[in-house]
């Protein structure tokens, strides 16, 4: 068989290969993305394999809103499956692109805002003792098995409000996240408009598990309501600092 011929014929094959998965109804997709992150649910599920919607996206059983997707053809030429997403709800608006290849989920430019509440699940206090938006402005996320293995960029948490053990404006604060040498992810935390000044480190390993270790002090020493909030971490060293080390499994 003549190359010219066999090229035809492939390019055949490949546009009829393709036509037919353009037919897979969307709950196809919402199955075979609940086997390689089971942590990951669409309920909902509208449209087709390469463009549909969910009403209701959920990580771990958190509910993040409705997302939409649009399979993006530039993804085959680096032999994976690759979306563009949108999310949205009446807080939150969050775009980016996943990609698929073996095992793994990368997420990838992810831009926009979700409400502090989805975190609730994984955070030391009480559910909904905390509120406030986080801005995320993330290059690379991936995640392996279900657990998130890698980050990269930062997210930025407006006007936190916290409820419990008592009420207080905490302020705004930034996370930068990068991937850790012996793999897992470091971040760095800082206060960027708060009553506090924070300075913390935080590990994520491989395996799920974090270390956060930083102090805490008040921006203003004279200001009488932040430093009786401090009080109850604790007694300051002395630099006037209140010293924190926490380790868990996420």
């Amino acid at each position: 068989m003549k190359w010219k011929t066999l090229r035809w014929w492939l390019f055949g094959t490949l546009a009829y290969f393709i036509f037919l998965l353009t037919l897979l109804p969307a709950p196809y997709l919402a199955g075979w993305l609940a086997k390689r992150a089971p942590g990951v649910q669409l309920d909902g599920v509208t449209g087709s394999v390469f463009s549909g919607s969910a009403a209701d996206l959920r990580y771990q059983g958190a509910l993040l809103g409705a997302v939409e997707w649009q399979f993006d053809w530039r993804a085959l030429l680096s032999l994976s499956y690759g979306y563009r997403l949108a999310l949205h709800s009446q807080d939150a608006n969050l775009s980016g692109r996943v990609d698929a290849r073996g095992g793994s989920l990368y997420l990838r430019d992810l831009q926009g805002r979700l409400p502090v509440s989805v975190m609730d699940r994984w955070l030391p206090v009480p559910s909904h003792s905390l509120q406030g938006s986080l801005e995320l402005h993330l290059k690379d996320l991936s995640f392996r098995a279900g657990r998130l293995a890698s980050a990269d960029g930062e997210v930025d948490l407006n006007d936190g409000v916290l409820s419990w053990p008592r009420a207080f404006t905490l302020g705004s604060y930034r996370m930068t996240l990068s991937p850790a040498q012996d793999g897992g992810i470091q971040a760095q935390v800082g206060d960027v408009a708060s009553p506090f000044k924070l300075h913390a480190a935080l590990s994520f390993s491989a395996q799920g598990a974090y270390h956060l270790v930083g102090a805490l002090s008040p921006r203003d020493p004279g200001d009488a309501d932040t430093r009786s909030f401090l009080a109850g971490l604790g007694t300051p060293d002395s630099t006037g600092q209140y010293p924190f080390d926490f380790k868990g499994q996420w």
